[in-house]
């Protein structure tokens, strides 16, 4: 073999992965976890935008700022001039790098970011949908205008990633965004374990908890498309019922003043802002809950599932991919009881009585959540992301050189991220 080719063996595949901002969510962590996970094998570059007023940043996760391009007119908010900018910014960037794979991670930019590669001739072009905003977020005529700038992407991207299997069925049927075979499921992966290692009593303790109250953990961004209207009225109704029922909320957003205003009178409920480490809160909770109208991959149930906790959750999106089977319809209401948890229609109603179910049964809840933390270390395992991302580049690369002595040692066992 040529010292030349031998040489290009050792080069690192280039990857700018494109993010419009890292504020609190799931999408801004993953993308975190492989920027760091996958130098080892790859050189791995971000480009991310400003966040919008009131949203805390995630940029912690970050091992450094080396490699990362900040881009302010890059953010939440559609501005012509701004997003004109961010496009061109974006494009000299990838001209000045040339990488061999883009890929992007939510809406604006990947729009921005998929036509600035495909302008800049970039070979491989990836997007992930960490949700989508077809459902939930806005009117039918803006939503019918976003499908159609997403199908139009779609044929520049080389292959489109959905984080669920039911959500990827979404994608391509019901939305008809680019055929099923343009797409690849690949779970999201987090670093679980540290989930599993924090004292309840201690916990518990902390947050003023007394022993036989059950302890109810809404995490998340505060805003419109998590339904905090709907758990607003979960928490008046488990009120007027219940003294033992307390509810845990964390995080912020532009809808948190409304939810204080609608709880206002409950004494049932703290609220305890955003949390950089969530393992304590985990610990010292019986049950993780979600009211979205929308989702793609909920974070907060596969942490709290990582916790031994069952969840109560509506039926949306991709959260039915988190029920381990068999699927039971439930007898006295509407909604499903799955070996880890409860799927139910968006109505306070439903929701309350599956959590009064759990506090009925502690037993039930115990079997629920071993069996929800067995899946979740399974099938949400960080370490299983990267080796399956990390197939999937070399693939659309249509390369398949030998694995440097990094990559194996990367891919040998789990990592943390710090």
């Amino acid at each position: 073999m040529k010292d030349s080719q031998k040489a290009g063996y050792q080069r690192k595949t280039k990857i700018v992965r494109i993010i419009a901002r890292l504020n609190v969510g799931g999408a801004a962590r993953q993308v975190c976890a492989l920027h760091q996970e996958l130098a080892p094998c790859f050189a791995t570059r971000i480009i991310t935008g400003r966040l919008a007023s009131g949203e805390q940043d995630m940029s912690y996760l970050l091992p450094s700022e080396e490699n990362v391009y900040r881009l302010p007119q890059m953010s939440r908010e559609v501005s012509v001039w701004d997003d004109a900018v961010a496009f061109w910014q974006i494009w000299k960037i990838l001209r000045r790098e040339r990488p061999e794979i883009v890929h992007t991670h939510t809406a604006k930019a990947g729009v921005l970011g998929r036509a600035a590669a495909w302008l800049a001739g970039v070979p491989v072009i990836v997007h992930t949908y960490h949700g989508h905003v077809f459902h939930g977020y806005f009117s039918p005529a803006k939503t019918k205008m976003f499908i159609a700038v997403e199908r139009m992407m779609a044929r520049l991207s080389s292959r489109i990633i959905a984080v669920s299997e039911s959500q990827k069925q979404e994608l391509a049927l019901k939305y008809r965004i680019a055929p099923p075979e343009k797409f690849s499921v690949v779970h999201n992966g987090f670093d679980l374990e540290r989930f599993t290692q924090n004292s309840r009593a201690s916990a518990r303790k902390k947050l003023g908890l007394v022993p036989d109250e059950l302890a109810v953990v809404w995490a998340g961004r505060i805003v419109p498309v998590k339904d905090v209207e709907l758990l607003g009225q979960v928490i008046r109704a488990a009120s007027a019922v219940s003294e033992k029922i307390r509810f845990l909320v964390v995080g912020d957003g532009e809808d948190k003043p409304k939810l204080v205003s609608m709880t206002k009178e409950c004494v049932n409920v703290s609220f305890l802002g955003h949390q950089n480490d969530m393992g304590p809160i985990w610990a010292a909770a019986d049950l993780a809950l979600l009211t979205s109208r929308n989702e793609g991959t909920p974070t907060a149930l596969i942490e709290g599932m990582a916790a031994g906790l069952p969840f109560v959750s509506t039926d949306v999106g991709g959260v039915r991919d988190l029920a381990v089977g068999p699927l039971l319809e439930l007898p006295d209401a509407p909604g499903w009881r799955a070996a880890n948890g409860f799927l139910t229609p968006r109505t306070p109603g439903a929701l309350l009585r599956c959590i009064q179910e759990i506090a009925r049964t502690r037993e039930m809840a115990r079997e629920m959540g071993a069996v929800g933390r067995a899946f979740s270390l399974k099938k949400f395992s960080l370490h299983r992301q990267v080796e399956e991302i990390s197939l999937l580049y070399n693939y659309l690369l249509g390369e398949r050189p030998p694995e440097p002595q990094a990559c194996k040692e990367a891919f040998s066992q789990p990592k943390k991220i710090v």
